[in-house]
């Protein structure tokens, strides 16, 4: 980033006879594109590295493009305003919205991690078998339990995002209440759902030892 900041400077002092606007909207621009081109051409490494021999991290990767490619936007753009010359005012909306960005940004984060998290354990559920029912109501619990928690941490970064502008600081306040309340009673609600989890989880980690043994016992007496 110490590069990119050194090249916009360098490019303002370039274009010092121009009017501050278009000298700072052509800072914008290009460091814009910069971390467009950063981004595309990560991209292409990760797809030559991963695509054929980590599938699994492949996909978990192209699930995170589009939160990557606004991290790069906007650590460009943190980089680009203190450079560009911006109005004193412009440059503090600037820096509000940027705010509400890498909120919006941990937000995203999160729900993406949530998903991922929700996969990496069904994957030890299948459903193509004909004794699937232990798996399709995990499968229900957990995007019952996913959904709810999506639209928990939506409501909480558009607060969150509300509350660090000042004009509508009291609607963010509001929405957090709400948040916070739409939560304990999400959680109260989801006791028997979370008690239904955990045995499950218990029941399918103790169904291959009685199986197990089972198929010992067959085999000693086809042998007896």
């Amino acid at each position: 980033m110490d590069s990119l900041r050194a090249a916009l400077t360098w490019i303002k002092d370039l274009l010092d006879w121009l009017p501050d606007q278009v000298v700072a909207l052509v800072i914008l621009a290009i460091a814009v594109l910069v971390a467009l081109a950063l981004h595309q051409w990560s991209g292409k490494l990760a797809c030559r590295a991963l695509a054929g021999r980590y599938p699994y991290i492949f996909s978990t990767y192209m699930q995170t493009r589009g939160l990557s490619r606004l991290a790069l936007l906007i650590l460009a753009m943190m980089v680009a305003i203190p450079v560009a010359p911006l109005r004193p005012e412009l440059a503090e909306w600037l820096a509000r919205f940027l705010g509400a960005a890498v909120i919006g940004l941990i937000g995203w984060a999160a729900l993406i991690a949530l998903h991922i998290g929700a996969d990496l354990y069904l994957r030890r559920f299948r459903l193509d078998i004909d004794d699937n029912l232990l798996a399709r109501k995990h499968n229900t619990q957990v995007r019952v339990l996913s959904r709810t928690i999506d639209v928990l941490l939506v409501v909480l970064t558009l607060s969150a995002a509300l509350m660090t502008f000042p004009a509508v600081r009291q609607y963010g306040l509001s929405l957090f209440a709400s948040a916070g309340v739409a939560g304990i009673r999400a959680g109260l609600a989801a006791r028997p759902v979370l008690s239904n989890l955990m045995a499950g989880v218990q029941l399918a980690m103790t169904q291959p030892i009685p199986a197990l043994r089972y198929g010992r016992r067959r085999k000693r007496a086809r042998h007896g």
